[in-house]
């Protein structure tokens, strides 16, 4: 049943998700289903923590060296949300607005999010980029260039490897860290902003 209950996540989303889609797909009566799970939430929230467990046991690479930490990690994220549990993962990311999908999914993206966020921070530690580089910026404009640029066929490593190479020579550049606003740099922001 969880197999069908991941297609059917990945094809309708939480809002689409039918109970009744789930049980033709696995063959079995809707009642079957909600003796186990009495409701959509419960089912959606069985289905997370049986994905979760891959994500667990194959931790975010670690090898000492940031790009290879990043492309690796990439690859893996682009290979992943190939395959329909990825779908499934996407359709509910989409939708995290929605509070009760939020409270389905929201410790596991919190989980994975500072996963993602410690890779930056051990390369920050080893002096890979200056200590008051924003680990989430680094990540989310790698995120930003890989995604405009992949087909939804092949991931194009060389393109990735640039892409890295790119953010980490702005983020050693001091470009890419955490400032505090205060009212006279955003108001600089402001006036080269118009300029």
């Amino acid at each position: 049943m969880f197999d069908a209950a991941i297609v059917e996540l990945a094809r309708s989303g939480y809002a689409g998700f039918r109970m009744d889609a789930v049980a033709s797909r696995a063959a079995v009566n809707k009642t079957t289903i909600y003796r186990r799970w009495p409701s959509r939430a419960a089912l959606v929230t069985a289905v997370v923590d049986r994905m979760r467990a891959p994500l667990r046991e194959n931790p975010l690479p670690d090898t000492g060296h940031l790009e290879s930490d990043l492309v690796e990690a990439f690859t893996r994220r682009f290979t992943f949300g190939r395959k329909v549990e990825g779908r499934a993962w996407a359709r509910l990311l989409d939708e995290r607005h929605s509070p009760e999908v939020e409270a389905i999914i929201g410790d596991a993206v919190n989980e994975r999010g500072y996963q993602w966020r410690s890779m930056v921070t051990r390369a920050i530690d080893r002096g890979e980029c200056p200590p008051a580089s924003d680990a989430q910026l680094l990540l989310d404009l790698v995120r930003a260039i890989v995604d405009a640029r992949s087909s939804s066929r092949r991931l194009d490593t060389t393109w990735l490897t640039v892409a890295v190479r790119t953010v980490i020579a702005g983020a050693r550049a001091g470009t890419l860290t955490r400032r505090r606003m205060t009212r006279s740099t955003r108001r600089q922001s402001i006036t080269s902003a118009g300029a």
